[in-house]
């Protein structure tokens, strides 16, 4: 296999796919499947940046951005010095000099790059979130967030006024974004959002589309739209949402201002409208279930009126899509304490074009054909793709599995719906939440989606090696052996495992949290491992 792709006859016979695709297959020869336990400075890793040159990490106390040079495998010698330590066949190195790597091997392979003091001065207040990093402009700049706690928080009247829709069961907090120059680094622009609530946990009250970047306010719900214009952040003149309220009311003879206050029943935002509107518009009048609809139309209307935004992304730099759910009541709080399973939330899901201020369409969360788009538009949604095999992060093997059920005539229409509900969810995408590493392809591995997935989100950490298999032969490719020993206790607490995962060399970082202890792992390819295969 190696051989043919250094002569290019792999390219050859394979002509048709994309440009570097055909080295998915070479990833099968190339894995890492060596773990060895190290030790680490005293931070927290966030994850590489997509051309995999740098590391990205935050200090312990959460004031400092600092970036790693990664300098290879190869590079450091990192082979070399399993060879001088005795490294043999065994996929997991706990041999007599096992310390001595530990302690050494981060530092052969990684180099301080450039250490940013960010929250300092007026800033000192704020610390920065650990779990919140996008990249923008080709990988050249990264947005970072910090936030502090605000004391004595109280929202004006005007801003009920504003903001007609807000959500203020929420804790607000201060936040302060920064961008910055990896090549340089430096910063290059500072946006201050005093009084907001933005989960910015995975990036997920974030996204990206190209220069255009946009925010999700949940307390004000509305979206604020930046461009990154040479590392600076421009706002656009126009919020997406609610829209200030002239209380000005003119007739033929006389003007007169109305006074609002808290108690003030508001009109509807414009963009719920809209909702209204493109629903009543689908339905026909000369159709026999017309009487139906129209009663269903209305029934919901106090729903449509009272929704929230909890979650969106730009499909482009024109359409966003808004998932809406039912406003939480002081009730809901009572029912998740005496409900083992409360019942999911009622959602919507929007598609509005952002020039021309028009919904394009609205589906119902059990919607099939909400359902077909999530299937057969996942990498398009996804928005991020391999810098060096070009592909998009792999459909998950649910998304696999329902492209079979939705091309069978068979199946039938409450399946259908059950799948929606199920599947539906998973839009809006968190944006630059998914790993392109050619490791965590489904089209090339097998693996349990539940130990490990190409998704940035912690999981509970294996008892057993998570076995990676070639999904063409199913033989056993490599091993992630990511449970670490601990002494025994009278209680077992749950145990995490986040996986930092190279955009495309065969290095994987897994982070195992025990209550507040961390222990980190390097799984790494080394030629002189073996990877013995069990038969039954």
């Amino acid at each position: 296999m190696l051989q043919n792709r250094e002569s290019g006859y792999t390219r050859s016979k394979l002509s048709q796919v994309p440009p570097l695709a055909y080295e998915r297959q070479f990833y099968k020869a190339i894995t890492p499947c060596l773990t060895v336990g190290i030790v680490i400075p005293p931070v927290y890793l966030r994850k590489f940046t997509p051309d995999g040159s740098k590391l990205l990490g935050f200090s312990h106390d959460q004031r400092s951005f600092i970036v790693y040079a990664y300098r290879g495998i190869g590079a450091a010698g990192v082979n070399q010095l399993f060879s001088d330590a005795g490294v043999g066949s065994s996929e997991t190195f706990t041999g007599p000099y096992s310390q001595h790597l530990r302690n050494i091997v981060f530092e052969k392979m990684f180099k301080t790059k450039y250490v940013l003091r960010l929250c300092q001065g007026e800033s000192a207040r704020f610390y920065l979130h650990r779990e919140f990093s996008v990249f923008l402009d080709g990988s050249r700049y990264v947005l970072l967030a910090g936030m502090c706690v605000l004391q004595g928080y109280n929202l004006a009247v005007s801003e009920y006024e504003r903001y007609p829709d807000v959500f203020d069961k929420v804790d607000p907090f201060s936040y302060i974004f920064y961008v910055v120059d990896l090549q340089k680094g430096v910063v290059t622009d500072e946006v201050l959002l005093h009084q907001e609530s933005i989960c910015l946990s995975h990036n997920h009250g974030i996204s990206v589309y190209g220069h255009t970047i946009a925010i999700l306010s949940r307390l004000r719900q509305c979206i604020y739209i930046y461009e990154l214009v040479d590392g600076r952040l421009i706002k656009q003149e126009h919020e997406i949402g609610p829209r200030p309220l002239h209380c000005c009311f003119q007739d033929a003879s006389s003007t007169f201002m109305v006074v609002l206050d808290v108690n003030t029943l508001l009109p509807i935002t414009h963009i719920k409208q809209r909702v209204l509107t493109f629903l009543y518009r689908q339905i026909e009048p000369d159709s026999p279930q017309a009487n139906q609809l129209y009663q269903e139309f209305y029934k919901n209307f106090e729903f449509i009126e009272n929704m929230i935004i909890e979650k969106m992304q730009l499909v482009n730099n024109d359409v966003l899509l808004l998932r809406y759910e039912e406003r939480p009541k002081d009730t809901d709080v009572a029912n998740i304490v005496l409900t083992p399973e409360p019942q999911p939330p009622r959602r919507l899901y929007v598609f509005y074009s952002m020039p021309s201020e028009e919904v394009l369409a609205v589906y119902q969360d059990d919607s099939i054909d909400l359902l077909q788009i999530v299937v057969q538009f996942h990498d398009k949604l996804c928005n991020v793709r391999s810098l060096q095999t070009g592909d998009a992060p792999s459909s998950l093997y649910s998304h696999i599995f329902m492209e079979h059920n939705l091309e069978s005539k068979n199946k039938s229409l409450p399946f259908l719906r059950q799948a929606a509900l199920r599947y539906n969810p998973s839009v809006p995408v968190s944006t630059q939440s998914f790993s392109t590493s050619p490791y965590l392809n489904h089209n090339v591995f097998i693996y349990d989606n539940q130990l490990i997935s190409h998704l940035e989100r912690p999981k509970a950490c294996s008892t057993e090696p998570i076995v990676f298999r070639d999904r063409a032969t199913n033989l056993i490719k490599f091993r992630l052996n990511t449970k670490v020993q601990r002494p025994p206790c009278q209680f077992t607490p749950r145990e995490l495992c986040a996986f930092i995962v190279h955009p495309f060399e065969p290095l994987i970082i897994s982070i195992q949290k025990c209550m507040h202890v961390y222990s980190y792992k390097l799984h790494i390819y080394n030629h002189g491992t073996i990877v013995q295969q069990f038969y039954n």
